[in-house]
């Protein structure tokens, strides 16, 4: 029983914190689109409470799957879960990498709008994978 409020947990979270991974980049979008600077405070204001909200979701969705994990760690042997692991690692570091473009276009250092279209689609291309991983459980 535990297991199944464990893995509902960490679903709702997770797709919480991927709803912040989401559209945050579509901020840094608006940023750069906003030639005439009238709304980048309001954008730059949106990814700092974005931001803010959805991290400690994703981290809590990780310490649910945590607990998961230590009721099933034959889950270790696994290549696709240690696959998950390694992708699960490279949308933290893609949290982060959010963090320090906020800090970036705060101090309007802004990129160009390709830059941030192009970041925009790298969760999708983490996100896909991973959920292939854990829907087939490929051996």
């Amino acid at each position: 029983m535990d297991y199944l409020v464990f893995k509902s947990l960490h679903i709702i979270l997770i797709i919480s914190w991927m709803a912040g991974l989401f559209y945050i980049p579509r901020l840094f979008v608006y940023v750069a689109e906003d030639n005439a600077r009238k709304n980048t405070s309001v954008y730059i204001e949106q990814q700092k409470r974005l931001l803010y909200f959805t991290s400690p979701l994703g981290l809590l969705g990780i310490v649910f799957g945590a607990l998961m994990l230590a009721q099933s760690l034959m889950l270790l042997e696994t290549f696709w879960f240690k696959a998950k692991l390694a992708l699960v690692g490279l949308l933290v570091l893609y949290n982060i990498f959010l963090f320090i473009e906020h800090t970036r276009q705060k101090q309007l250092k802004i990129r160009t709008v390709l830059h941030y279209k192009v970041i925009n689609e790298v969760v999708v291309l983490i996100l896909i994978p991973i959920v292939f991983l854990s829907v087939f459980k490929w051996q």
